[in-house]
């Protein structure tokens, strides 16, 4: 009877041990560290009793138990791996791809442009953080460089439309006439790109909830159509100059030396003003309507100007006696009707791909590609990425996302994850709303969830 009541008590002992030990076990779980630093290194431990005791049928029956601890380093396998997505593989890809250029040269020429591409998008990837925070800061910045910009425009075009008009009072060229409306209308688009520049900038967020960017591919579009009217004019009296020249060769212009100094200046001054766009612009690395639009003007006054020098000359009075050859005068309205056929089909181009912009027209995949990375990267507590949308909402994007999160967790939790991305993609200056929906399986249909007209 002596040896069976021990054997009960042992067997109660290693019961209870047991339970103990389930007990640390779940403790263990919910600190998940030991509270504790051993050589400056984290500790995970567990502490678990085992219970012994002697044979049955021994006469000195006794029973011990002992505590044993379990040490784990933090970044063994015993303990929870890293949520966010390592670039490194990646990374190590793109310079195995940059060091290997001689066999990436053999390639077909798809596959290089193919990996070309995917390079790009990793560097991409590696200065996201960095760009949303600097883009964070410098926002305020973005709005008064248009501005300062418009402004530059608009005075620099005013002293070459007073200097266009003296040129073409003194040669009488239909090719300087052609640069002169040009910049009579360039003076008009500065007034207008001034103008939505300061509504974006002094914009009322409770007459207007989302913003007034969507101004300027307005303003923009008005434009192509005053300058394409303007340019189909221009290529109607070049036809109409060439018919005349036909019946009688007189009324050659006169490009005297203070008409090609006048023409040059301009040229100067354009091609100057387009680099001090294209430097800010790639300075700032901002997205703008009207900084393209003064880009693309100073560049088309640039050739415009070029072609009304060249072909002024050559159809003028004074190359007609250097070549003693008298239908060099149908040369001047034909360089006229290129400069007019040249911004008819750029202001064309341009209004069509600003309507696009106003109608809603989807991002690209490289800039889906890493708002995708973004979301999977922002919280360890998103399952899984549902659906990502981002279409043009003017100038700028706007970007929906669905996330999945746990069934079980909190409504302040939830919304913590769901807030904090929503103003972490609000950060990149190419978004301009964003809005984070949270569900918790990804068994319906994202077609169904919204009402497309």
């Amino acid at each position: 009877m002596s040896s069976k009541k021990v054997a009960l008590e042992d067997e109660l002992e290693v019961r209870s041990c047991l339970k103990q030990q389930d007990q640390d076990e779940n403790a263990s779980r919910a600190s998940s560290r030991l509270q504790g630093d051993v050589d400056g290194v984290g500790i995970h431990s567990r502490c678990s009793r085992i219970g012994f005791h002697s044979s049955p049928g021994s006469k000195s029956a006794s029973r011990e138990s002992i505590c044993m601890m379990e040490v784990a380093p933090p970044n063994s396998s015993l303990t929870e791996r890293p949520w966010k997505l390592s670039l490194l593989e990646f990374s190590q890809k793109r310079e195995s791809f940059l060091v290997s250029s001689e066999e990436v040269k053999n390639l077909p020429r798809n596959v290089r442009k193919y990996y070309r591409q995917q390079s790009e998008l990793i560097k991409e990837y590696e200065g996201l953080e960095e760009r949303v925070e600097m883009e964070g800061q410098t926002s305020s910045t973005d709005h008064k460089i248009p501005l300062r910009l418009s402004q530059l425009s608009f005075a620099v075009n005013f002293v070459l439309l007073i200097a266009k008009t003296v040129a073409v009072a003194l040669s009488g060229s239909i090719s300087i006439i052609s640069s002169l409306v040009d910049s009579s209308v360039d003076l008009l688009s500065g007034i207008i790109i001034w103008y939505t520049s300061r509504a974006v900038k002094r914009s009322d967020m409770y007459l207007y909830p989302s913003g007034r960017r969507r101004l300027e591919p307005v303003a923009i579009v008005i434009l192509s159509v005053i300058m394409s009217l303007a340019s189909f004019q221009l290529i109607i009296e070049s036809i109409q100059k060439i018919a005349a020249f036909v019946a009688d060769k007189s009324g050659k212009p006169d490009f005297s030396i203070p008409t090609i100094v006048i023409t040059a200046s301009t040229i100067g001054a354009k091609l100057c003003l387009y680099l001090v766009c294209y430097w800010m612009r790639r300075k700032h690395q901002f997205q703008s309507s009207s900084v393209d639009v003064l880009m693309q003007d100073h560049r088309n006054d640039t050739v415009s100007n070029s072609v009304a020098l060249v072909f002024g000359f050559l159809g003028s009075q004074q190359f007609a006696e250097i070549t003693r050859e008298e239908n060099v005068v149908f040369i001047d309205p034909i360089g006229a009707a290129i400069i007019g056929i040249y911004i008819l089909v750029g202001w064309w181009q341009t209004g069509s791909e600003q309507i696009k912009l106003l109608t809603g027209f989807t991002a690209k995949p490289e800039f889906m590609s890493k708002i995708t990375w973004m979301c999977l990267n922002h919280s360890p507590h998103i399952l899984k990425i549902d659906t990502v949308r981002a279409f043009h909402f003017g100038t700028c994007f706007l970007v929906e996302v669905d996330i999945v999160l746990p069934k079980d967790m909190t409504l302040e939790a939830t919304h913590e994850v769901g807030e904090s991305l929503q103003r972490r993609l609000e950060g990149l200056t190419e978004v301009e709303r964003a809005f984070v929906h949270v569900d918790w399986e990804t068994e319906h249909r994202p077609e169904e969830e919204h009402r497309i007209s």
